[in-house]
């Protein structure tokens, strides 16, 4: 028998309740979310159960392919888990041990119930300044996480470094953290999304959308494996793009690349 749930967790104003066999689960996920926990009513359900035989735990990861089913929701299988969604992402049950099945899935769904919202699940990092957020995405190794430490050095607030969520709202699009490596339950308007680059002096370049759309969709989770999930994907990157302000930033690693970023946003 499940318990009742004693986790629930909200991310981007979207709420979701767990209930795990493995109370030691639990746990790690009240250890691994703390600024992300909630007492409002859960609009989602994940349900973890063990395996009926123990398998081994993978050493190489594959990226999670969302694959639609028959009679509508997802399924989501992986190494040494299975993962079956439920129609509009209002229940989740996740057969298989420790954290990576349910991070996986809760990434899966998140991504779907941005979609819902017009929105994309973005691998970036995301950054603040008086209520406006730039997000810079990228390849591993572009400089996401170097930009990332040098404003939180300079005191500014880091949203994500890792997944950050954005939508369409009235008057423009908004980012909000995520729990994964690093991240704040925090939202802010989104006026940027850009590229990355290293030099010795800092500097902000206009880029052109195309150029930024190219990367944007290599880092972007695809809220479904299908053709309509690739549709989906193109169409609202191009939306997003023509919302906001393209630009890269060219930077050192030094405090002028969070000087650079502050003088931007707060320009507005």
């Amino acid at each position: 028998m499940l318990p009742s749930h004693g986790v629930t967790l909200s991310l981007a104003g979207w709420t979701v309740a767990f209930e795990c066999e493995d109370a030691a689960l639990e746990e790690s996920l009240v250890r691994a979310f703390p600024a992300f926990r909630t007492e409002a009513p859960a609009q989602a359900r994940i349900r973890v159960l063990r395996p009926a035989a123990p398998l081994p735990v993978s050493t190489v990861r594959s990226l999670p392919e969302p694959r639609p089913v028959p009679g509508g929701g997802l399924r989501v299988e992986g190494e040494d888990y299975v993962a079956d969604i439920a129609p509009e992402g209002r229940s989740a049950t996740v057969t298989g041990e420790g954290r990576f099945p349910v991070d996986t899935v809760l990434k899966v769904m998140l991504a779907g119930e941005l979609a819902r919202r017009g929105g994309l699940l973005v691998h970036g990092v995301a950054v603040e300044h008086e209520g406006r957020a730039a997000l810079w995405t990228g390849h591993s190794g572009a400089g996401k996480s170097t930009l990332g430490a040098l404003w939180a050095k300079a005191g500014g607030t880091v949203l994500t470094d890792e997944l950050v969520a954005v939508w369409p709202e009235a008057d423009g699009w908004r980012a909000a953290g995520t729990p994964w490596n690093v991240g704040v339950p925090r939202e802010a308007s989104l006026r940027v999304v850009g590229l990355l680059g290293w030099d010795t002096a800092s500097r902000w370049e206009p880029v052109g959308a195309g150029e930024v759309a190219r990367v944007l969709l290599l880092n972007a989770l695809l809220p479904e494996a299908s053709a309509s999930g690739r549709r989906y994907l193109l169409g609202t990157a191009s939306r997003l793009l023509a919302g906001v302000e393209t630009a890269r930033l060219v930077f050192a690693r030094d405090a002028s690349a969070a000087d650079v970023v502050r003088a931007r946003l707060g320009a507005e």
